[in-house]
């Protein structure tokens, strides 16, 4: 084979870090790493801000070439969804999310596979996004020539929807090489946390997933342990400190640090007595498979998915808020089970690759 594969970039570069364009970056740069004699591999981006293309090109060097759409991320969605387009791609072109280019009638040789996180989208759903979200796993359940999943939980709930045998290709994440690399490095700071706390991220267009964590810290089970939050701490008119004070969580009990540098968000996650996850909608599972590569046990809710990824290492817990915060508090009770899932999850993770992801993502489309 020769020739080149275009990467879709989605949410790769914005000031705050999503999973989809963590995901998405280290996906490209994987790309990149492991392409076979004779090809090379590009990215495609929406149309952005200067200051954002030069994050992106300092992020994703390997790349061969950057170009972007004549239109910003939401009018791309739009756009694509109604096959209107004004850079046309041929040949091989891989979307690390839903956002993708599919068309009605490929030409010979084109091939477009997407990326099926969950049938869950990371964003809070409004209408609109719900709508989108809906439509754009339609199109590409139709006219995706392969289709990259996660977990095999993830590959049986779309085989419920359509017919995708032989489309799917379960290929699981791994924990972020960018996050690992600055986690062996001498760090550049001493980052300020308490003593003892908990670690919980959240993410933007993420309101829902901070109210069940609100919710969590506020309940009657919850240990009385300090939590520490990495990511955004507002959305639109809402705060994480707002919130914090209708739930009467008391002055202090949440430190939150807002966006994180790899090499801070590793000391984050290293100095944690557990990470509490809360998104019972994550199928991807990146955040469990860091914690755990860096010696952090996690609480979460028990789905199919994160089951899947965690793989017994974790605190998985059926129920709601409130069962969560007493699993919590049982794991901080018992020094040597935090121990023992340690020891556990950090042997788990080391199974995830970024390198066994890419090239089975170019295994896909040779076999395509």
């Amino acid at each position: 084979m020769t020739g080149r594969l275009t990467v879709v970039l989605d949410e790769v570069a914005e000031r705050s870090t999503t999973m989809v364009g963590r995901y998405s970056a280290e996906m490209a740069r994987a790309l990149s790493a492991a392409a076979p004699e004779g090809f090379e591999v590009a990215g495609l981006s929406a149309k952005i801000t200067d200051s954002r293309e030069e994050r992106l090109r300092e992020l994703l060097p390997e790349l061969a070439e950057l170009k972007q759409t004549a239109v910003p991320a939401r009018e791309l969605r739009e756009a694509w969804l109604h096959t209107i387009t004004t850079i046309p791609l041929h040949g091989f072109v891989h979307a690390t999310s839903l956002m993708a280019p599919l068309v009605r009638e490929p030409e010979p040789g084109d091939q477009v596979t997407v990326t099926v996180h969950g049938l869950q989208s990371f964003s809070d759903r409004s209408e609109r996004k719900q709508r989108w979200f809906d439509r754009a796993l339609k199109r590409a359940l139709v006219r995706a020539h392969g289709i990259v999943v996660p977990t095999t939980a993830v590959a049986e709930d779309l085989a419920l929807l359509d017919d995708v045998d032989g489309r799917v290709r379960v290929v699981p994440p791994a924990p972020s090489a960018a996050l690992l690399a600055a986690a062996a490095a001498p760090p550049a700071r001493e980052l300020s946390l308490p003593d003892e706390y908990v670690f919980a991220i959240t993410q933007p267009s993420g309101r829902g997933q901070a109210e069940r964590l609100i919710e969590t810290v506020a309940s009657a089970q919850m240990p009385d342990v300090r939590v520490v939050v990495a990511g955004p701490v507002g959305w639109e008119e809402t705060t994480l400190a707002g919130m914090a004070v209708e739930a009467g969580i008391p002055a202090g009990r949440l430190v939150m640090l807002g966006d994180l540098s790899d090499a801070d968000l590793a000391t984050a996650y290293r100095q944690a007595l557990a990470h509490l996850h809360t998104n019972e909608q994550d199928a991807l599972g990146l955040s469990l498979l860091e914690a755990a590569a860096l010696g952090t046990p996690t609480v979460h809710p028990s789905t199919r998915s994160l089951d899947e990824i965690a793989g017994g290492t974790s605190v998985a817990v059926a129920g709601g808020t409130h069962e969560l915060a007493a699993a919590l508090g049982t794991l901080l009770g018992d020094e040597d089970e935090r121990a023992r899932l340690r020891l556990h999850a950090q042997d788990r993770a080391q199974a995830f690759t970024w390198d066994a992801a890419a090239h089975q993502v170019w295994q896909l489309h040779a076999e395509l």
